[in-house]
Formats: C-alpha cells, structure tokens, sequence
C-alpha cells in the first residue's frame, strides 16, 4: 500500500509515468475505489448524499469512456488500463486537498479568496498532472497531452453542467 501511494505521489510530482505500473486488473480496481469514494465525499459536501453521488460517478464513466476511447482510437488499448489507474490515482491523491478545500470553503467563513486561489492551483495542477500522464499513455509531447488534459476537463465539465444543470447555480 505504501509503495502504491508512493507511485501515486511519483505521478503527481510528475516524476513516474503510468507505464512503470503494473497491468493489473485488481489495482486498477482499487484506483477506481479510491478516486470514487473522494469525489463522492467532496461531491456530496458540495452538492449533498444524492446529487454528489450521482455526479461522482458519472464523471467517472465520462473519464473511463474518453481514455478508452482516444487510446482505442489511437491503436494504443494495451494502454487503457495502466491509463486509467495512473489517472484514478493521481486523481485521488489530488482529490485529497480538493475535500479539504471544499470543508474549508463555508460561505460564511471569510476564506473565499485564499480558498480561490488553491482551488485555481489545484485546477492547474490537476491539468498538468493528466497531461503527464495522457502524454505517456499516447507518446506524445506534454502539449499533446496538455491539450487532451484541457478537452477532456471542458467536455466532462460541459456535460456534467447539462446532465445536472441545477448545479450550475451552487
């Protein structure tokens, strides 16, 4: 356990690459357990028990179907795997200091900038770490990857907001 969350920590200071993971069906279980309980949990605080859970999960789907997809798409599906745990991972450990945010984000709080600006640099972050991620996973430059980073953050976003629109307002 702890060297997996090393490896995790490894992806996030973009120092590993998904291919040094193992294509493993049970860990990429276990990345996909532990990237679904955090966003429910920070979903739920933000949006409560029903619409977080729902959201959380569908952005799951969104993730596994987009990587599926432009991997296939690309002749790269011996990728999806190590893929999807590298990124459900990272996204996890990341997913960690967004709950924090969201618990420390109370309206009445008074942290409204500072809570701004590291949700802004958890958002950058995030991008950078998907984009090292996506860039190995397609051989391809980290502006590849940054761009891929980008369209899935604007699609999955997009949808979310159609799928849910009375979330928009919160």
């Amino acid at each position: 356990m702890a060297q997996l969350l090393r490896f995790w920590l490894g992806l996030c200071l973009l120092r590993a690459a998904p291919q040094d993971l193992p294509a493993s069906r049970w860990l990429l279980g276990f990345s996909i357990i532990c990237y679904a309980t955090v966003s429910v949990l920070a979903m739920t605080l933000s949006y409560g028990f029903a619409d977080g859970v729902r959201v959380a999960l569908l952005e799951l789907g969104l993730l596994a179907v987009f990587v599926s997809m432009l991997l296939y798409l690309l002749n790269k599906p011996a990728r999806i795997g190590q893929t999807l745990s590298a990124l459900t991972g990272a996204g996890a450990l990341l997913g960690l200091p967004a709950l924090l945010l969201v618990m420390v984000a109370a309206p009445e709080s008074g942290t409204a900038q500072p809570v701004s600006v590291a949700w802004l640099l958890l958002l950058i972050w995030n991008l950078l770490v998907t984009a090292h991620i996506m860039r190995h996973a397609l051989s391809s430059s980290l502006v590849i990857g940054l761009g891929v980073s980008l369209l899935y953050t604007l699609v999955s976003t997009q949808f979310i907001m159609t799928s849910f629109p009375q979330l928009a307002g919160q």
